[in-house]
C-alpha cells in the first residue's frame, strides 16, 4: 500500500482561495450520472413504451439508455458548474447541488481529522477524494471529491497544521 505524499515542491502552504477541481472529474461526474440516469430509465420507461406503444423491447431499452446518456451528460455539467469549494483562514465553505442546492461550511476548530482517498482512475489521473471528518456536527463526515492530488495533500497539512513548529514536534 502505498502512501499518498507530496513532493517537496508541493509542500508550500496553501493560500487561501477557491479549491481546484480536477479537470477529469466532470467526466466522472458524467459517468456516474448516466449509468444512474440509465438504470432508472430502463426500469420505468422501458416497460412503459413496451406495453402501450407496442415498441420493440431492444428499441425501447436503446431508447432508454440513449435519453439517460443525454440527461447525465447534462446533469453533471450542472453539478460541475454549481460546485464549489474554498479553503478559508478558519474553515472550509463547499457549494453543491443542482435541484437542492447547499452550502457547508466545516470551522477549522471542529476539524478532527482529515483522509485522503485515491481509487485507480484518482491514481490515473493523480486526483484524490479529501474527507473532512468534524467534531459536533450531524454530518459524520464530508467529502470533497476530484481534487488534484498535490492540493488535496496541501489540504490535508494546512487544515491540520502540520508544518515544522519551531521546537521540532
Amino acid at each position: 500500500m502505498s502512501e499518498i505524499t507530496a513532493t517537496p515542491m508541493q509542500m508550500t502552504p496553501l493560500a487561501p482561495g477557491q479549491l481546484p477541481l480536477h479537470p477529469r472529474m466532470h467526466f466522472v461526474w458524467a459517468l456516474n450520472h448516466s449509468l444512474w440516469f440509465s438504470l432508472l430509465l430502463a426500469a420505468v420507461a422501458v416497460p412503459l413504451l413496451v406495453r402501450f406503444t407496442g415498441m420493440p423491447i431492444l428499441a425501447a431499452l436503446l431508447l432508454a439508455l440513449t435519453a439517460g446518456v443525454c440527461l447525465g451528460w447534462t446533469y453533471a455539467g450542472r453539478y460541475a458548474a454549481h460546485y464549489s469549494a474554498v479553503y478559508l483562514a478558519d474553515g472550509v465553505l463547499i457549494r453543491r447541488g443542482v435541484w437542492w442546492r447547499s452550502e457547508l461550511f466545516v470551522p477549522r476548530a471542529r476539524i478532527q481529522h482529515t483522509e485522503i482517498n485515491q481509487g485507480p482512475l484518482d491514481r490515473r489521473w493523480n486526483m484524490a477524494g479529501v474527507r473532512i471528518h468534524a467534531a459536533g456536527t450531524h454530518l459524520e463526515s464530508i467529502p470533497l471529491a476530484g481534487v488534484p492530488l498535490a492540493v488535496a495533500v496541501q489540504l490535508r497539512d494546512a487544515l491540520l497544521d502540520r508544518r515544522t513548529h519551531a521546537d521540532g514536534a
